[in-house]
């Protein structure tokens, strides 16, 4: 069939999107075949489509998107999940064969990061003008169309969850952003009431890590960013404090040390800037732990003080996706969000599919934190 797409092409000082026509196939024996609705946009499609050919595997041209929403038109031989007529959202790819697989750690699948970052050159999506097939299956969905063909383990099948039709867009960004920051808190972090939690970057990810700080109860809650109006919405979803790192003469450790003489017992990092992450570990108390979850400069390297590190009982780690499987942190944030404890409504500006670089100067001046594109 024939649809449109926001096709990457060779990115020249940052992506080059452009609104091309494509050709859709039917799908294989383990993909589906969904009329994209919605799609989020993350910082992650831009990076991922501002590298050049041959970094991480990567090559041109490629359809991204990650956050997808739709309905099931197709279904291919082996799928058992869905049918035909069922609403979706759409995350990350995983094998279901290997080891971290088989024992629940899908976002440590051995395929992560081929089949999610680099994609597959696929003969079921084809640039129609130029007859290229196009890199698709970014992280198994490329939603960033109006019809794709996705794998069947980056389908979450909504259909159940849903009380009218418009929360099916309203959800697309569950399937990445909002489940990395909830489950780096919840999953990797394990923070509770006791725990003095600084967010670093109040973006989509940040949001959600700070909401479910607030959700276990922790006692303290920072939020951090160089936007004045991000960090006034935080306060609104569950920041106990602000910093502002804008401010001039602004000092990390002692901004911190001033709300916790201790410092923070759980730190998320979700800006990738090695000085802010720098700062953070100085500014961890002992036994804290930092999260990061957001990509750094390629030739960026971390400078740790490790006597410091044994010194001090602290811990480092990096987490994907916030080590969440999708169809079960999926229902958790539905669930909250009925609550309303979770209320990431706040923080999503519904863009047309066709006026997508309003999207992205949004993103990049701080005016929009999380678009959602929405096809017609």
């Amino acid at each position: 069939m024939d649809a449109r797409a926001i096709v990457a092409r060779e990115p020249s000082a940052g992506p080059t999107w452009a609104l091309e026509a494509i050709t859709v196939g039917a799908p294989a024996d383990d993909e589906v075949l969904v009329k994209i609705t919605a799609t989020g946009i993350c910082h992650t499609d831009i990076l991922l489509s501002s590298m050049p050919t041959g970094a991480l595997g990567l090559a041109y041209p490629k359809i991204v998107g990650h956050e997808g929403a739709g309905i099931i038109q197709a279904v291919g031989k082996n799928v058992s999940k869905v049918s035909v007529g069922d609403k979706v959202l759409l995350s990350y790819y995983s094998c279901s064969n290997c080891g971290h697989c088989k024992a629940s750690r899908p976002t440590y699948c051995t395929e992560f990061n081929l089949e999610n970052y680099a994609g597959r050159k696929w003969p079921g999506m084809v640039c129609k003008d130029s007859g290229e097939e196009a890199w698709a299956q970014f992280f198994g969905q490329s939603s960033f169309a109006e019809y794709t063909l996705a794998a069947e383990t980056s389908v979450v099948n909504v259909s159940g969850l849903l009380q009218s039709d418009e929360e099916l867009n309203l959800f697309a960004p569950l399937g990445c952003g909002f489940q990395t920051g909830m489950g780096a808190v919840a999953n990797v972090a394990s923070a509770g009431p006791d725990d003095v939690v600084l967010v670093m970057g109040m973006g989509a990810v940040g949001m959600a890590a700070l909401m479910t700080a607030k959700i276990r109860n922790s006692k303290t809650i920072i939020a951090l960013d160089r936007f004045a109006n991000r960090l006034e919405l935080s306060r609104e979803v569950g920041a106990t404090h602000t910093l502002n790192t804008a401010v001039d003469g602004f000092d990390f450790q002692q901004a911190v040390r001033e709300i916790s003489p201790t410092g923070a017992s759980v730190i998320v990092d979700t800006t990738g800037v090695g000085q802010l992450i720098e700062e953070a570990f100085e500014s961890l108390s002992s036994l804290g732990k930092l999260v990061h979850v957001a990509p750094t400069p390629p030739d960026y390297k971390l400078k740790v003080d490790t006597t410091a590190l044994l010194m001090s009982g602290k811990t480092i780690t990096g987490c994907i996706e916030g080590n969440c499987i999708s169809s079960e942190a999926v229902p958790q944030m539905i669930q909250w969000y009925r609550e309303g404890r979770f209320p990431f409504d706040k923080l999503i500006t519904f863009i047309p599919a066709l006026e997508f670089a309003k999207a992205l100067e949004g993103m990049h001046d701080g005016s929009v934190l999380k678009p959602v594109l929405t096809w017609s």
